[in-house]
């Protein structure tokens, strides 16, 4: 088992009962993946068992939500990337801005980081705000993957499978 699992599990990041995804799919188990963002040796682990696999043509790194942007900023310091931050929705006061931070153009090939994959319904709506810079996304980064993502629009990367973490 890797040091990455052996630190997640410690952390009980696995949630037993009957949780409403994103998605809107029910699950008998959640992945508290932001438990670990709370514990500073877990976080820095998974920024730097990140930044190992992420592909090193990327030009600037691309986080939303509640548990990609916390990722996709540390990643970014730890890589010396530009971050893009990418709203979920339009936002209905100053700016009015979908995307802030870094905003790349057609020049840029953007990685997308979240915490965990489901059905990609965050990724999903990343890719779609990105869509419109007219930016190459090269890949999406995940710590657990607990979908398929095999025919996702995008190729994703996942540092666990939520099996691992189950047993």
């Amino acid at each position: 088992m890797s040091l990455l699992a052996k630190e997640l599990k410690r952390l009980k990041i696995i949630r037993r009962g009957k949780f409403v995804l994103k998605s809107v799919e029910v699950s008998d188990f959640y992945v508290d993946m932001k438990k670990a963002f709370g514990d500073p040796k877990a976080f820095s682990l998974i920024c730097s068992e990140l930044c190992k696999i992420i592909d090193k043509k990327a030009t600037c790194v691309a986080g939303s939500g509640h548990g990609g942007l916390p990722l996709a900023t540390a990643v970014s310091l730890k890589l010396d990337l530009p971050l893009v931050l990418v709203r979920d929705k339009d936002k209905k006061h100053g700016l009015r801005k979908l995307i802030d931070g870094y905003v790349p153009d057609k020049k840029d090939k953007v990685v997308i980081i979240d915490d965990v994959f489901s059905s990609g319904t965050s990724i999903s709506n990343t890719v779609r705000a990105l869509s419109k810079t007219k930016s190459k996304i090269i890949a999406g980064y995940v710590v657990v993957s607990r979908g398929d993502a095999s025919n996702f629009k995008i190729s994703i990367n996942s540092l666990l499978d939520h099996r691992k973490l189950l047993n």
